[in-house]
C-alpha cells in the first residue's frame, strides 16, 4: 500500500501535459453569443494540410490534422450561414509504417452524412470537437435549441419549425 501511495504521490508532482476531455457546457450562452446558429449536413470533408506534411511532422503532436467539413443548410435559427464557411474539426495522423501511434481521445469524427448544429461565432468561424458548441443534431441538442430559441425575443418566426419528429 505504502508503494501505491508514494507512486501516485511521485505521479502528481511530475510535470505532464494535460489532454483531458472536457465537460460539455451549457449550450444557451453559446447560442446567445453566437452570430450564427444553423442545422446542416455536411457533404464533403477534405485534409487540409498534405499527406506529405504530416507524414514529415516531428511529433505526434504536430500530425494534428486540420479537416475542413462543408456543411449544406437545412434549419436556420440565426445569422447568415453564407458568412460562415466551412466548419474545421481535427483529426490524427498515424502513419502506417511507423511503430508507434498516438491516440488522442478528445477527437470526434465528422464526416460527410452527418446532421450538425453549427455555431459560429462573430468571426464567421465554426469549430467542431468535443469541447465546442457544434455539435451533432441529436434529441437532446434539438430540445435545448428549440426550447432557447422559442424564450429569444429576436428570433424569427421561420426559425423554429414544427417539432416534427421521425
Amino acid at each position: 500500500m505504502k508503494r501505491f501511495t508514494l507512486m501516485w504521490a511521485v505521479a502528481a508532482l511530475v510535470p505532464m501535459t494535460a489532454n483531458a476531455a472536457c465537460v460539455i457546457e451549457p449550450l444557451e450562452p453559446e447560442l446567445q453569443a453566437a452570430e450564427t446558429v444553423y442545422v446542416g449536413t455536411v457533404v464533403r470533408s477534405a485534409l487540409i494540410p498534405s499527406l506529405d506534411q504530416l507524414r514529415s511532422a516531428a511529433t505526434p503532436h504536430d500530425r494534428r490534422a486540420a479537416i475542413r467539413h462543408t456543411v449544406e443548410p437545412e434549419i436556420v435559427f440565426k445569422g447568415d450561414p453564407s458568412n460562415v464557411g466551412a466548419v474545421l474539426s481535427t483529426w490524427q495522423y498515424n502513419d502506417p509504417k511507423a511503430s508507434k501511434q498516438a491516440v488522442f481521445f478528445e477527437l470526434t469524427t465528422l464526416m460527410p452524412g452527418d446532421t450538425i448544429l453549427v455555431v459560429a461565432d462573430v468571426s464567421g468561424r465554426a469549430r467542431y470537437g468535443l469541447c465546442t458548441a457544434s455539435r451533432i443534431w441529436n434529441r437532446d441538442t434539438e430540445e435545448q435549441v428549440r426550447v432557447f430559441f422559442r424564450r429569444s425575443p429576436d428570433a424569427p418566426e421561420s426559425a423554429v419549425p414544427s417539432p416534427g419528429r421521425k
